[in-house]
């Protein structure tokens, strides 16, 4: 049986059509793919990174305060009554201590919140036993003398993490301790607030493990109280990007990021494991839907040129052979682009839409790339951002064998700039700035922005003395940046105080590495702005 030419071209057309469109429509996704699992894993690691954070300033911060107030002097001789308002206002300013109590020397309550407890004994209790000569942070537990006394609007057991201060008086005798019970409730806040800040579609699921006996602190109803798997925990931990995909405890795939509280300036942290997880199907339904995508895009391409060629494959028949091979070259690499085939208006056309189809693809996958870049990049100074540093500490200065300076760099003056002339002169600054940190780097040398008026710059050591070539480096640095700065019709001047540690020297891992030069940067703001101050294994000390 005799087949119409036509017939024949319109088959082969329809057939080079589609292996051409659903080869790159496949290469296209599998690349799109691996990016989207990429940026999706490293949001939930971000996600659990900045709960783990929050968590630890959070109690860095309670401790602090716990200390601070221990240290006054209505505690330290036992004023009790200035000791009661003291108290009060404490738990009036700051609801999340559940109990606020002080104790004398025995252990007995002498004075407390709401007078829970006064006069009772709690001197077999962590609280008392673990400060008797030093402050004292406990894990989450649920409360046991307190369980009756205080009111519980929820059905949950009551959860605290005690912190208490042994009271010292000024001639060293022990006088009692200062005992508060920190309500867990807070850290339920602080995830929800983390969660608001999310797409609530994405079902996100946040987990708070203790790293005592890996049971699940906080989390879904559920789950909370449940020890958690060890071998998922270790290879959580293990994971080189700190996320992966992994099958629960119910039989379900998740992506699943993970951090570990390393607590926050003088709080060491208790150690909790910060895991965020969110279901396989959710976190990539993204390249389902570009699946879907390109399969609509390739079949209405290949119905519609399969018209054009049963139309016109009479007059097309030469040229569409050469469409067709240039579709295949296009196939296995040889070249990129269609090429315009001249002759007949017609097919001139046609090729030029496969051209424009193609180039449309790779455009795509040339904007995915860029956006890529974009999310490791400061938008106003066009310095690499916090994820780009962080991505460098994880990778380039890790592995590396030679010593790295890490500056922490904060502006001096900066506010009254902005106070002053407005936030578009501030942004302004920022960019002199970040052009001047630029321009005195050289190889092995980098500078990041944090956000705000914050500044990271990395330098490999070249010197046998690295602390003498960082204090070098950050005079020239305060010197370049103090220079006055011309705006429209003003000039102006900030200043900078610098912190600085050097890896692995004070550290073994970069990024913690970067957190004493941050505590060393306020020890520069103490003495006065405006300097440089090394971190040192014996504390804090200006160079």
């Amino acid at each position: 049986m005799s087949v119409h030419l036509r017939t024949i071209m319109t088959i082969l057309f329809a057939s080079m059509l589609t292996l051409l469109t659903f080869f790159i429509g496949s290469v296209f996704t599998d690349r799109a793919g691996e990016e989207v699992r990429k940026e999706v894993g490293q949001s939930l690691a971000g996600h659990s990174f900045q709960l783990a954070d929050k968590l630890d300033l959070f109690m860095a911060a309670r401790f602090n305060e716990v200390q601070l107030i221990s240290g006054l002097p209505a505690f330290r001789n036992q004023n009790i009554e200035e000791a009661q308002q003291l108290i009060d206002e404490l738990q009036e300013k700051s609801p999340s201590f559940s109990w606020i109590g002080l104790t004398d020397a025995k252990g007995t309550v002498i004075g407390s919140s709401d007078d829970i407890l006064k006069g009772a004994s709690i001197a077999e209790r962590p609280v008392f036993l673990e400060a008797l000569e030093k402050p004292f942070i406990g894990d989450v537990h649920e409360a046991v003398l307190l369980s009756k006394l205080l009111p519980n609007p929820s059905s949950r057991p009551l959860q605290f993490v005690d912190i208490s201060v042994p009271i010292i008086n000024e001639k060293g005798v022990f006088h009692g301790v200062f005992a508060t019970h920190l309500s867990w409730e807070w850290a339920e806040e602080v995830r929800q607030t983390l969660m608001e800040s999310t797409d609530q579609q994405k079902k996100l699921e946040l987990l708070i493990v203790s790293n005592r006996d890996r049971t699940i602190l906080l989390g879904a109803d559920h789950l909370v109280g449940q020890p958690l798997n060890t071998g998922l925990l270790k290879n959580l931990q293990s994971a080189s990007n700190n996320w992966i995909e992994t099958t629960w405890g119910d039989n379900k795939n998740y992506v699943t990021g993970y951090a570990r509280g390393e607590g926050y300036s003088d709080f060491d942290g208790l150690g909790w494991h910060v895991i965020v997880r969110q279901p396989i199907e959710e976190a990539y339904a993204g390249i389902n839907k570009l699946e879907i995508f390109m399969i609509i895009i390739g079949a209405v391409a290949i119905v519609l040129f399969s018209i054009i060629g049963w139309i016109l494959a009479n007059q097309i028949a030469r040229p569409l052979r050469k469409i067709t091979m240039a579709a295949r070259e296009i196939g296995e690499g040889k070249i990129h682009e269609m090429p315009i085939i001249r002759g007949i208006k017609e097919v001139e056309g046609l090729s030029l839409s496969i051209r424009n189809m193609v180039l449309t693809i790779t455009a795509t996958q040339t904007a995915l790339t860029k956006m890529e870049s974009l999310a490791h990049q400061d938008t106003l100074t066009g310095l690499p951002n916090r994820i780009a540093l962080y991505d460098k500490m994880k990778t380039t200065v890790l592995d590396s064998d030679k010593q790295w300076l890490i500056f922490f760099i904060d502006l001096d003056g900066f506010k009254q700039v902005n106070d002053q002339y407005g936030h578009l002169s501030g942004d302004n600054v920022l960019k002199v700035i970040a052009e001047r940190l630029t321009s005195i780097t050289s190889e092995e040398q980098f500078v990041y922005r944090l956000g705000g008026d914050e500044f990271v710059f990395l330098s490999t050591s070249t010197t046998k003395d690295p602390r003498q070539e960082g204090q070098k480096f950050m005079n020239k640095m305060i010197l370049l940046i103090r220079e006055p700065i011309q705006l429209e019709e003003v000039t102006v001047e900030v200043g900078c105080s610098v912190g600085a540690a050097i890896y692995p020297l004070d550290s073994d891992h970069p990024i913690e590495t970067m957190h004493l030069a941050d505590e060393a940067l306020y020890v520069s703001k103490e003495n006065g702005k405006n300097q440089g101050t090394f971190y040192t294994n014996r504390g804090k000390s200006h160079v």
